[in-house]
C-alpha cells in the first residue's frame, strides 16, 4: 500500500516537537484551530468538512514517537507515525510516515502536498513558539 514519507530538521527540543503534535494547544497552533487531542486520540476539524476526522492513539512515547490510526473520513485505515530523533548538534529530525493508502490517486497526491505544506507551519511553530495554524 502506498505511503507518504518525509522528514525535516527542526531547531527545537524533542519535548517541544512532541507537544506540538500531541496536544490540543500544539495542534491548534500549526494545523487546525478546531482540533482536540488527549491520550486516547485526536479530532481534527476542517473548513467545509461536515464532521471531524478522528485518529486513535496507537502508541505514544513522549519526546520520541507518536502513532495515530485514522478511524473515519479519508484517513480511515491509514496510520501516521511521527518519530522524533534528537540530533547531536541540537534540534531534532522529525520523520513522518502516513501509511495505508489504498492507491496512488488524486486524494493521495493531495495529502502528500498537504503534509508538506502543513509541516512548514509545524517547523515554524516549534522553532518560534508563535502560533500560525494552517486552517482557522
Amino acid at each position: 500500500m502506498p505511503e507518504i514519507a518525509m522528514q525535516l530538521a527542526i531547531e527545537a527540543d524533542p519535548e517541544t516537537v512532541y507537544t506540538a503534535i500531541s496536544t490540543t494547544e500544539g495542534i491548534r497552533s500549526w494545523f487546525t484551530t478546531t482540533a482536540t487531542a488527549d491520550a486516547g486520540g485526536h479530532e481534527l476539524g476542517f473548513p467545509g468538512v461536515p464532521e471531524p476526522w478522528r485518529l486513535r492513539v496507537v502508541e505514544a512515547e513522549p519526546g520520541k514517537r507518536l502513532v495515530l490510526a485514522g478511524e473515519n473520513g479519508p484517513w480511515t485505515g491509514t496510520e501516521q507515525t511521527y518519530e522524533i530523533l534528537a540530533r547531536p548538534e541540537g534540534g531534532v529530525t522529525l520523520r513522518f510516515t502516513h501509511a495505508g493508502f489504498p492507491a496512488v490517486d488524486d486524494a493521495y497526491r493531495d495529502f502528500t502536498y498537504g503534509w508538506a505544506t502543513k509541516f512548514t507551519q509545524l517547523k515554524s511553530y516549534a522553532e518560534t513558539g508563535e502560533p500560525a495554524p494552517f486552517f482557522n
